[in-house]
């Protein structure tokens, strides 16, 4: 059994919004939980948002580092692009349909929460699945509250991480950040893109299959994406299609150094 939490970010002057689903083997509220407390904050109180302010906040900076490493080596992460934000849940449900077929998900039986606002209502959510094959084996909770459901706040990283870089692919982001990694003396102290800095933190994760005829050994090293860790709805432009797929439908797992 995998659970998989949805969050989004909405880019409407951009042309687009996103989401994002993590996947996890098992629950991780527990995991979250403690990982709030190490770092100072109640998890019956604090609740993470993508969207809280983050510089000068060292704290902030740390939990948010821990929950994204967290992410990048323990669960699976899949998105979907759309334009606005209306298509946004109907979307995420193509996107899971696509990824219950790749072979570590399917045959399973599966927990999946959305968070609030994804969907017209719970019935019309419930309506668009049922009786539907592709989810015979999925337990939906619609209309979540991430304060309840901790993975819908991992969720909430992930789809803010992965529009950066997509607004980074757009051209609309140029913003540098400098590496703190002590001891890595290549990388610690260099100067890099946010993108670069974000997909680093996260590219093991992307739920994805080698390539079946790789051509040479780069081949080897990147792998699809596309259809099972990515989504484009109908309604998202050429433009942002094009960039969703750029940087989303191939995946580079080799060595950066």
């Amino acid at each position: 059994m995998a659970y998989f939490y949805l969050d989004d970010s909405k880019h409407h002057r951009f042309g687009f919004s996103l989401a994002a689903f993590v996947i996890c083997d098992t629950d991780p509220s527990e995991y979250v939980s403690s990982v709030f407390r190490t770092f100072g904050y109640d998890p019956e109180e604090f609740e993470y948002k993508s969207s809280a302010k983050m510089a000068g906040d060292q704290q902030l900076q740390d939990l948010r580092g821990a929950l994204k490493s967290f992410i990048g080596t323990q669960c699976m992460i899949a998105v979907c692009v759309v334009d606005g934000d209306k298509r946004l849940g109907p979307a995420a449900l193509r996107l899971l349909a696509s990824a219950l077929t790749h072979p570590r998900l399917e045959e399973q039986s599966h927990k999946v929460f959305f968070d609030e606002g994804l969907f017209q209502s719970t019935h019309a959510a419930t309506d668009l699945v049922s009786g539907d094959a592709a989810f015979g084996r999925c337990e939906f909770h619609f209309e979540q509250d991430s304060r309840m459901h901790l993975g819908i706040q991992l969720a909430d990283i992930v789809a803010h991480t992965c529009s950066m870089m997509l607004l980074e692919t757009l051209g609309h982001s140029s913003k540098k950040v400098i590496l703190d990694i002590p001891g890595d003396s290549i990388y610690d102290g260099l100067e890099v893109e946010l993108g670069f800095e974000m997909w680093a933190g996260i590219r093991y994760a992307f739920l994805a299959q080698n390539k079946p005829n790789p051509k040479d050994d780069f081949d080897i090293a990147n792998v699809d994406v596309y259809p099972w860790g990515l989504f484009i709805d109908e309604s998202a432009s050429k433009q942002i299609s094009d960039a969703a797929m750029q940087r989303f439908g191939e995946n580079y797992l080799g060595c950066i150094h």
